[in-house]
């Protein structure tokens, strides 16, 4: 159920490239068409498919899409899979939780200033967005959701069920 929420969440979260396409068409006919560039457009496009690419991991580990060495994989009986898949999700699960915490670093000091006060950090731009402290918050949940995600595959393998098997192209042509 986990997984499938997650997936749902991702489905979402792929529009947002749909939408940074829209601001840069119109980016390009407001400083082509109107000469009057803006200097919102470069910025909100990159925090959006930011966005975007961040929510992608948890998608594709809930679909059970991620990489994996497939010639081994698929050489052995289900037996020796289940094995791989329990080391796989264990590994996951601590290269999850070791980014999850680098994550947490890196947004905490990109929200709070150096007395320990709520102040995120901005672009640097004339428009000057608080983007990057949002972005290093998204990527620290996106980290958070895969590391349960991980634990709960690891989880699902000592139990001896498979793999999950989502199907995350529901509604594709």
């Amino acid at each position: 159920a986990f997984d499938r929420g997650v997936v749902a969440c991702g489905r979402i979260a792929a529009w947002l490239v749909f939408v940074a396409m829209a601001i840069s068409v119109y980016e390009v006919i407001m400083r082509y068409a109107f000469a009057s560039p803006t200097s919102w457009v470069h910025e909100t496009v990159v925090m959006l498919v930011a966005v975007s690419f961040a929510f992608a991991g948890p998608a594709a580990l809930a679909g059970n899409r991620h990489i994996r060495v497939k010639v081994l994989y698929d050489s052995v009986g289900p037996a020796a899979r289940l094995w791989l898949d329990r080391f796989n999700d264990l590994v996951a699960f601590l290269f999850c939780l070791g980014m999850s915490y680098a994550a947490f670093t890196m947004f905490w000091d990109a929200s709070h200033n150096p007395l320990g006060e709520w102040q995120l950090e901005r672009s640097g731009t004339s428009w000057n967005p608080p983007f990057p402290a949002l972005v290093k918050g998204v990527i620290m949940v996106a980290l958070i959701i895969m590391c349960l995600q991980t634990l709960l595959h690891f989880v699902q393998s000592l139990r001896g069920k498979p793999a999950p098997q989502i199907d995350d192209t529901e509604g594709t042509a």
